[in-house]
């Protein structure tokens, strides 16, 4: 079988299906190796490796010139893929005037933009670190809403104080309310998007706040792991499996098991769980914490 024609113009810069036709690449040849989607209708060349500049570069080929990046997306643009797997969609807000049409790809807001919630970046217009985060507090489904603020707090792309003020001032925008009351809620240290979809589900089940990436030591004060998340009092441990490396996976498992021998309950919980058994997720915990009540 003859190898695929690779284009070296579609090598070093990300592309659209069009693109990549001029140059002889089919659209059944852009579903399989080497190339990799970035955005909906935007391919790079997979020896690429992700960056910003890249992540700019896809975006300025499908959006038009006065859109502004917004919600997730912008998020994803100063560096916190917060996006759900396979979810390539741009979130845009066009200015008043504007016609929307309906474009497959982009999924289109309706909100008001001041002058200072949007910056430009190499380029691409895009709302403001502290108006992306308000933004996803107010509008993203409940179990995503927190996890555009942790990241963005967590890289220091915004404050909390200024995310309050940003919020005090905006009380007249729809979801405002509720979206305030998340504020005590964001985690800045968690270490990624699953952590934070996972910390959520055990607070919206009405668990209690765990503590993020808690340290455990042993009885002469030597550092024996940091998990994820803790109930330090009742010595429950929970923890997200991200690993798929071996290496990493058993690692892993060496470091739990020193947690278990010091009298630890650790619990794990996969991308399945977070996603598709939230409910059973929490009910694991809930019970566990039952139980090291009555025992402890």
């Amino acid at each position: 079988m003859p190898r695929p024609k690779i284009p070296p113009e579609l090598t070093n810069a990300p592309f659209t299906k069009a693109q990549a036709r001029e140059r002889g690449v089919t659209a059944s040849a852009l579903r399989s190796s080497p190339w990799r989607r970035v955005l909906w209708g935007v391919w790079v060349h997979e020896s690429l490796p992700d960056s910003r500049d890249l992540r700019l570069a896809a975006v300025r080929l499908a959006i038009p010139e006065y859109a502004v990046v917004c919600g997730v997306t912008a998020a994803w643009l100063y560096g916190a893929d917060v996006r759900r797997p396979d979810d390539l969609v741009i979130h845009v807000s066009y200015p008043p005037g504007r016609r929307r049409r309906k474009q497959a790809g982009l999924v289109v807001a309706e909100e008001m933009l001041a002058a200072t919630d949007v910056t430009v970046v190499a380029g691409v217009r895009v709302t403001t670190p502290v108006r992306t985060a308000f933004d996803c507090l107010r509008l993203l489904h409940p179990s995503e809403r927190l996890v555009v603020a942790d990241a963005l707090v967590g890289l220091g792309m915004v404050g909390l104080p200024e995310l309050r003020a940003y919020f005090a001032a905006s009380h007249r925008r729809r979801n405002v309310r509720v979206a305030e009351q998340l504020l005590d809620l964001i985690e800045p240290r968690v270490e990624s998007p699953m952590e934070s979809r996972m910390r959520w589900e055990l607070i919206a089940s009405g668990l209690p706040v765990p503590v993020a990436q808690f340290e455990v030591y042993d009885g002469h004060g030597r550092f024996v792991a940091r998990v994820d998340f803790a109930y330090p009092e009742l010595r429950v441990a929970v923890e997200f499996d991200g690993a798929w490396h071996w290496t990493r996976r058993r690692a892993d498992d060496r470091r739990r098991q020193r947690l278990r021998e010091l009298g630890w309950t650790v619990l794990v919980f996969s991308a399945e769980d977070v996603f598709s058994y939230p409910v059973d997720m929490a009910g694991t915990v809930a019970r566990t914490l039952q139980q090291a009540r009555r025992t402890g």
